[in-house]
């Protein structure tokens, strides 16, 4: 193996970080048809200022909005209280599973479960699941990666592809969205320091 083969394996690594950069937009929900959202958002939020709108068709309004029906109206209009509202909203969808709402002295806070309480676990699951996504998707890019050194044919290039994206693909997808579920909780239990409390709809 000479020198060009050892000069190939940082463009893999490259191709590897800008695809794992995607991927984690993706995850974190972060790829969206803005100018829709925009739209969409404008329309609703002027709906129920004109104060005519049924409680149903403004439920169905934000379940439409935040694009999941696991989540209440109340839940809705406390972040739209939050400063950066648009981006906590995204937060909340992605990290829903880890968070608990509480009533405290009349003011509404989220805050992890009990289970996910502990800043030190909460990091430790999320180098774990930082971790095993690296290693499944390197597993996933083996073939690519020991084809510099093996020089592999086609066919067994793209048999091996088939066997380690098969395998690898999903828990390597997996492990990333639970760890960005993870780091959009803690920005937005954090974020809740800057609360306007002051709804940013008339009803």
């Amino acid at each position: 193996m000479d020198i060009s083969d050892w000069l190939k394996l940082p463009a893999v690594l490259s191709a590897f970080v800008v695809l794992s950069k995607f991927l984690y937009d993706l995850a974190s929900g972060k790829r969206t048809k803005l100018r829709e959202d925009y739209r969409f958002a404008k329309e609703l939020l002027s709906d129920i200022e004109s104060g005519h709108l049924h409680p149903y068709a403004k439920q169905k309004g934000y379940q439409a909005l935040v694009g999941t029906t696991n989540i209440s109206t109340e839940e809705v209009e406390y972040i739209l209280t939050l400063k950066d509202s648009a981006q906590c909203l995204s937060d909340y969808v992605l990290a829903r599973k880890y968070l608990e709402k509480i009533e405290s002295r009349g003011n509404t806070l989220l805050r992890f479960k009990p289970k996910y309480s502990s800043e030190k676990k909460r990091l430790t699951l999320i180098i774990w699941y930082v971790c095993l996504y690296f290693i499944c998707a390197m597993l996933v890019a083996s073939p690519f990666i020991l084809n510099i050194w093996f020089n592999f044919s086609g066919k067994d290039i793209l048999l091996l592809t088939i066997i380690s994206t098969s395998l690898f693909a999903l828990p390597a997808w997996l492990s990333l969205k639970e760890g960005a579920r993870l780091a959009r909780g803690q920005h937005l239990v954090a974020n809740q320091k800057s609360h306007s409390w002051k709804l940013l709809v008339q009803y």
